[in-house]
């Protein structure tokens, strides 16, 4: 049972959210509370931000939610696409071949995003930072989380700030835990971390500057079999462009890894056989091992965890950043109305519900492709190897894109056509990665047609798609008044006519097949915060009952 709402405090020290951890996780949930009219605070145990290239794919969910939150501009100014990944030879200057890595999707009026975008990590929080700054917010940077308790009202959290030795207490309606895998949040709670690590799957990675290097391409060396390293072009906030983020793995990966620039440089020249590839300073030198591992529950009462505090996995197929930002994403709106007082709490036992099947298929697919990457099959480098582009490690399917990622079995969905009422939830669970069939179902990303992503970013909460029917009659909608004026939706009329706020010829013609429309009925289409579909119903009765089964407070 959900903690009762929360009445009114005056406290200085206090705030309706606190955010512990600063990375796209925690910037992100921040950013969509702010958004929302939701008093926020967010810290960070580090004391300063770090220019590193973790986490350098952004998939095209993660650009939608980006352009619903106002923040793909700045994102499109310094990502680049998907660059070819280009595989030497033995002598370590021949290109062998050279392959696209990332499967897109085919161009379409209703997926404006269709392949990854590069970008390193520390640009996504600069981004993300930047637009706090616009609500008036800034990250409380060496802010260390020490000490976690609640009641039934309030959560307490207790701070080191800088070098203080004296803990400051923070009290706060809600909490949300992104302080990453190895924070202290998920220890506080007393939450397992369900998984195992793999001490000899290791990764070792590093910024690297190589002035004067082609960024046409990300660049690949060596036999998986024994070591393979890369360089692939990133933008970091060290500025200038001369960058690479070099990733080295194989079990023949020295125990005592490189920490300097000369020891980086002898590892790269062993691997390439490179020696005109001069380095000229190394940054972020880090090493990984496999530690695939899933919180048994994401929320204890008010503390709710996201991102790497919630599951950790192997970097193979870039889900993690993106993940991560669809966890806060789908936790922040529903937050925002509980705490808003328009939503019960019980809205918030859906962020579990919806989140955990589609976090498990995920650590499931990046644990295949980690396979591949770690088990130290034979390379497909060099002409003697067997097997095609498609057999190389490296490639990554579309399925990888997360368009398909649904909630289908999720019981906050409505979708009056019912196409799935005989596949129990245990059975749609399992495809919490692929959309499957050709019809849109509730629970689906929502097709974006033109202009979507913003009316979504510009309403108060949900969208409302009206496709009138054969009499092109919009009456009745007068009793979604109420809806409209608490803020919680705004109503979009779909279709050629001078009065409908959607109405150019080929983006009614592009949405209604995109919505399988039936002609000869209306169709009503409520579209979340998130850019899922919420419901497909065809009266204004059905509109109402999906917010009712929100638990939405009139």
């Amino acid at each position: 049972m959900r903690p009762q709402q929360t009445p009114p405090r005056m406290s200085t020290n206090h705030t309706t959210v606190l955010v512990v951890g600063a990375g796209p996780t925690g910037l992100t949930a921040a950013l969509t509370l702010l958004k929302n009219g939701v008093k926020v605070r967010i810290i960070d145990a580090s004391a300063e931000t770090h220019d590193a290239a973790r986490g350098t794919a952004l998939m095209p969910r993660t650009q939608e939610l980006l352009e619903i939150l106002g923040a793909i501009d700045e994102v499109k100014a310094v990502a680049t696409g998907p660059l070819q990944m280009a595989v030497y030879g033995e002598d370590g200057t021949t290109i062998l071949k050279a392959f696209e890595w990332s499967q897109g999707v085919p161009p379409s009026p209703t997926t404006p995003y269709a392949n990854i975008a590069s970008i390193s990590q520390s640009e996504i929080e600069r981004i993300l930072r930047l637009h706090l700054g616009k609500y008036g917010c800034q990250v409380e940077m060496g802010t260390k989380l020490v000490g976690l308790t609640q009641d039934s009202t309030v959560v307490s959290a207790k701070v080191l700030v800088g070098d203080a030795t004296e803990a400051t207490t923070i009290t706060a309606d809600y909490l949300i835990a992104a302080d990453g895998a190895r924070g202290i949040s998920r220890r506080l709670l007393g939450v397992s971390f369900l998984g195992e690590t793999k001490e000899d799957a290791r990764l070792w990675t590093a910024n690297v500057q190589v002035p004067g290097f082609s960024r046409q391409y990300w660049h690949r060396w060596g036999d998986f079999a024994t070591m393979a390293t890369s360089l692939k072009p990133i933008t970091t906030s060290a500025g200038g462009g001369d960058w690479f983020q070099m990733l080295t793995l194989g079990p023949e990966l020295p125990k005592d890894i490189p920490r300097d620039l000369a020891e980086t440089q002898t590892l790269f020249k062993a691997i390439s056989k490179r020696s005109d590839l001069v380095f000229a300073d190394v940054r972020w030198v880090s090493e990984w091992k496999a530690n695939i591992r899933m919180a048994d529950r994401f929320s204890v009462g008010r503390v709710f965890l996201a991102g790497d505090a919630a599951h950790c996995h192997s970097p193979a197929g870039g889900q993690g950043t993106n993940t991560a930002m669809m966890d806060a994403f789908n936790l922040a709106w529903k937050l925002a109305l509980v705490a808003k007082g328009k939503a019960a709490p019980t809205l918030l036992d859906s962020y579990e519900a919806e989140r955990m099947p589609v976090v498990a298929e995920m650590l499931s697919l990046s644990n295949e492709l980690h396979a591949k990457a770690f088990t130290h099959i034979p390379s497909t480098a060099f002409t003697t190897a067997a097997g095609t582009v498609t057999d190389d490690p490296m490639v990554r399917s579309a399925k990888m894109l997360q368009l398909g990622v649904n909630y289908r079995w999720s019981t906050i969905v409505r979708d009056k056509r019912d196409l799935e009422q005989e596949a129990p939830a245990a059975e749609r669970n399992r495809d919490a990665y692929v959309a499957k069939g050709n019809v849109v179902c509730a629970g689906d990303r929502a097709p974006v047609f033109s202009g979507l992503l913003k009316l979504v970013r510009n309403s108060p909460s949900h969208v409302v798609l009206v496709f009138p029917g054969p009499l092109g009659s919009t009456a009745g909608l007068d009793e979604l008044k109420p809806l409209v004026d608490a803020d919680l939706v705004r109503i979009v009329v779909v279709a050629e006519t001078s009065s409908a706020e959607v109405r150019d010829a080929q983006v009614v013609a592009a949405a209604r097949t995109a919505y399988a429309i039936d002609a000869d009925r209306d169709v009503f289409v409520a579209v979340r915060p998130d850019g899922v579909l919420g419901a497909y119903t065809f009266s204004v009765a059905g509109v109402q009952k999906y917010f009712k089964g929100l638990g939405v407070v009139m």
